[in-house]
């Protein structure tokens, strides 16, 4: 009987030393004697909270959705911004767009590189569309995805269209005499961005509008 109140008593010890480790709350366990184990009526368990933990507040905490101190500071971050554009004190723009399944981070007179088939041909003047940031030195406006069309405009002109220097791919399955060599070059198109202006105030017009017209 010593034994086996002495091995049941190193259980409960091991037990709980693992449930602290694991747990946010202390796990206790409560017998009387070691028969006590064969009758689960007579087990009870006690739950602490640790003292270190934060109290659970008995009430839920309502957040206000309307701070009328966060609107006046937008209201006025607004107005600043809006008084930059209107005086062309911005600095220089820069932006990232959106081209065939890349994004690209630009400023005026900038040259970037397309890779893969684009339809555009040499000499055509262009409009990037999918505009998902524009930013100066004072401020940073970010679409959700992108911005309204009317309100950026970034420009553009297809100045080269060319391929890339030859590339290999090689194939081996070893012990089965197959291998292939395979050369290919990637069409390039090369496109020199000319402005990137903001037209007007930037709450005049929604964030996105007929966006499913983007392509």
């Amino acid at each position: 009987m010593a034994a086996l109140t002495i091995f049941s008593n190193a259980i409960r010890l091991a037990a709980n030393n693992c449930l602290n480790k694991l747990t946010t709350t202390a796990i206790c366990r409560t017998t009387n004697s070691a028969l006590s184990l064969w009758e689960p009526g007579r087990v009870t368990y006690v739950t602490t909270r640790l003292g270190w933990m934060p109290p659970i507040p008995k009430h839920q905490v309502e957040i206000p959705e309307f701070d009328k101190e966060k609107e006046k500071l937008m209201k006025d971050v607004t107005k600043e911004i809006n008084k930059q554009i209107a005086t062309n004190k911005v600095g220089r723009l820069f932006a990232v767009v959106h081209i065939c399944g890349k994004q690209f981070k630009i400023t005026e007179n900038d040259i970037i590189i397309v890779q893969g088939h684009w339809p555009p041909s040499i000499g055509d003047r262009i409009k990037l569309e999918k505009v998902l940031l524009v930013g100066s030195t004072d401020f940073t406006l970010i679409g959700r995805p992108i911005l309204n069309r009317d309100l950026v405009s970034i420009n553009a002109t297809v100045i080269e269209k060319t391929l890339s220097s030859t590339k290999y791919h090689f194939r081996m399955k070893k012990r089965k005499q197959y291998r292939r060599l395979h050369f290919y070059r990637t069409p390039h198109t090369m496109v020199r961005i000319n402005t990137i202006d903001i037209n007007g105030d930037i709450d005049k017009r929604k964030e996105v509008e007929e966006i499913d017209r983007v392509y």
